[in-house]
């Protein structure tokens, strides 16, 4: 059984990795804030902004109790700014390199990569239907997506894609285009 666990586990975190994996290029944007809303509530925004790290050009990014959080940025500054994740997950990188890790937090998933011994921002997902971004939330159907950010530069019938440099923001639903998640995350060529 604790095999089966450690196995589903590995393959869930390879799953979320293949989320990652390369897109085409485009872009658009808004503004980036986060906020407690009344109730408990986040809001949260997003904004195309040129980036002041090691990631270059315009990019998409997630902004949380004030920090900003760049998918291709390093993670380690960020994770001591945040404190305890609920739950932390690693496991062996589905591309061979170093560890792959999954930090749970109420609002999102923070996930990471190792390269040439730096942890890095892989992506951020959002399941909470309580987080706003932008006025969309999970829950919402792809239409709310798509009025909000406009075209996407992909689209099927599984979600939509918006593209910033080397960052993007991926809309998914259940197929019936109801949205199951937002994700920011790195975009590879």
């Amino acid at each position: 059984m604790k095999k089966t666990k450690i196995i589903t586990a590995t393959i869930g975190l390879c799953v979320a990795a293949s989320l990652f994996a390369g897109c085409s290029n485009g872009s658009t944007g808004e503004t980036a804030q986060a906020s407690r809303l009344e109730g408990g509530q986040t809001q949260i925004s997003v904004e195309v902004t040129q980036a002041t790290s090691a990631v270059t050009g315009d990019v998409y990014k997630f902004t949380y109790k004030g920090y900003d959080i760049i998918p291709g940025q390093d993670a380690t500054a960020l994770l001591a700014s945040l404190g305890d994740a609920e739950d932390i997950f690693s496991a062996a990188s589905c591309a061979g390199q170093g560890l792959a890790t999954a930090y749970t937090y109420p609002e999102f998933v923070l996930y990471t990569y190792e390269e040439n011994g730096q942890e890095l921002i892989d992506g951020i997902e959002i399941e909470n239907p309580l987080t706003d971004c932008d006025g969309v939330h999970v829950g919402d159907k792809i239409e709310v997506a798509k009025a909000t950010f406009g075209t996407p530069v992909q689209e099927d019938d599984y979600g939509i894609l918006y593209t910033a440099g080397n960052t993007g923001i991926q809309i998914n639903t259940d197929g019936a285009g109801t949205i199951v998640a937002i994700t920011y995350r790195r975009v590879l060529d």
